[in-house]
């Protein structure tokens, strides 16, 4: 007969703790009638020896060891549990618990007809000039006006690019010009690539590819490639990107000052620096800093930009900002790293905007500087030290003679409040316009209001 689990577990609980409750079989010997006889005590012990030590029990306090042992880790779990589920709540605010872009968006579905050089307008032919020693080079052009302009590597082969404005007096309506030079150690290495005019329709680009490499090939003898773009603008022209799509592996990303709808840029074991204007704007990289600037817009009454910066083991610097025509805008902001600090400053926000940060790292501190104009919610959390709110005088961004306030219903290593402004210091009715959360561990975390 099989038992249930729990009434096999109630027995044998029974047998270790209650072992009077199972009554005792009779015993053929112990339990036969004794005659009399004589009474023999054990001998007095003699009072002039040393009495001995009791060996102590040591398999009781092995298992009283391994009982503490389990009871530390099971605490230990329980307040990760919890501090883990407090964090996931994001306190109840839609707005951080809304998702944001997947930055695997720098994907584009209308890159796959344009992978091989099966597909190419046609293969450039390398051009060595005198002189040139281990250089190659080739040279295309591409009209501005596309729905898609793009730029791929395939294969075993390395490089940068880099997007260069055209100076001022060219006319921005040009051709983009696009300069390949490739670096190679034999002519062999380099006969193996191909650079392809890739496009059809409205889409044009550039394809650089390498055959396989073969498994005892050194490395070392890939072809590195340096791609140089003239044609582009910068943030303050008249014409900008619908999206943005900068991807690669091991290698930094300096962005420079782009503007478009979206943004998306991403990379691994490598920094990723530069600005971008526009509605949505997301970075990742891993094992590397971040330095970020985003200047965000409202596309309508109502609308919400969202900026995403996520990396491990990088710092983190960010300048945030929105502004807009357009009234009751939200910037949405989500920043993410681990052991390597936070240092993060909202540089501008129209009046009636919302402002929802969550930022996270852990083992170093985190800063975030916020515009006087912010009203709304805070929740600082480490552990070990303390969340901070520094406050210093501040004029009322409305100059209507207000006063700020700020408000502390937790401090120490938890701190949570609200901050708003007002003649009376009381809150006016719907003041709260977004919330800041800031999180990381042992180190300090502040919030400093200028």
């Amino acid at each position: 007969m099989i038992w249930p689990v729990e009434k096999v577990s109630r027995t044998v609980f029974c047998l270790l703790a209650f072992p009077s409750c199972h009554p005792a079989m009779p015993n053929p010997v112990d339990d036969a009638p004794v005659g009399p006889g004589k009474i023999v005590l054990p001998p007095d012990s003699d009072d002039s020896s040393e009495s001995k030590p009791v060996k102590p029990n040591t398999r009781v306090h092995k298992l009283r060891r391994v009982f503490c042992a389990i009871a530390v880790c099971c605490t230990l779990a329980l307040i990760t549990i919890w501090f883990a589920r407090d964090a996931d709540k994001g306190g109840g605010h839609p707005g951080l618990e809304a998702p944001l872009p997947d930055v695997t968006v720098a994907d584009d579905v209308r890159l796959k007809p344009y992978q091989t050089p099966e597909n190419a307008n046609y293969c450039a032919d390398w051009f060595a000039g005198p002189g040139t020693g281990d250089i190659a080079s080739v040279s295309f052009e591409l009209p501005t006006a596309a729905d898609l302009l793009f730029f791929l590597s395939r294969g075993p082969s390395s490089g940068h690019i880099d997007i260069v404005r055209r100076p001022p007096p060219n006319d921005w309506r040009g051709p983009v010009e696009v300069n390949v030079t490739a670096r190679y150690h034999e002519r062999d290495d380099v006969a193996r690539t191909k650079v392809c005019r890739m496009g059809a329709e409205n889409e044009h680009g550039v394809l650089l590819w390498a055959e396989p490499r073969h498994p005892h090939r050194d490395p070392k003898r890939d072809v590195h490639f340096n791609i140089t773009c003239r044609g582009f603008l910068d943030i303050w022209s008249s014409k900008s990107f619908e999206v943005v799509r900068l991807k690669t592996s091991n290698a930094p990303i300096h962005h420079g000052s782009l503007e478009g709808r979206a943004g998306f840029f991403r990379t691994s074991n490598a920094k990723v620096a530069g600005g971008f204007a526009g509605y949505e704007y997301a970075v990742q990289t891993s094992n590397a800093p971040i330095e970020a600037t985003a200047f965000m817009f409202g596309e309508t009454a109502g609308s919400e930009s969202r900026v995403q910066l996520k990396t491990s083991n990088g710092a983190i610097t960010a300048y945030l900002g929105i502004i807009s025509d357009f009234a009751n805008n939200t910037l949405r902001t989500i920043v993410e790293t681990s052991n390597a600090p936070l240092t993060l400053q909202q540089i501008w926000m129209t009046s009636d905007a919302g402002f929802f940060l969550n930022a996270t790292t852990s083992a170093a501190c985190a800063t975030l500087r916020l515009n006087p104009i912010y009203e709304g919610p805070y929740d600082l959390q480490t552990t070990v030290a303390l969340a901070r709110v520094i406050e210093t005088e501040a004029d009322d961004p409305s100059r209507k003679g207000r006063r700020r306030t700020v408000t502390r219903t937790r401090t120490g290593h938890h701190a949570q409040g609200d901050i708003y402004w007002s003649h009376d210091g009381k809150p006016a009715e719907g003041f709260e316009r977004g919330l800041v959360k800031i999180a990381t561990t042992i180190y300090p975390v502040e919030l400093l209001l200028g």
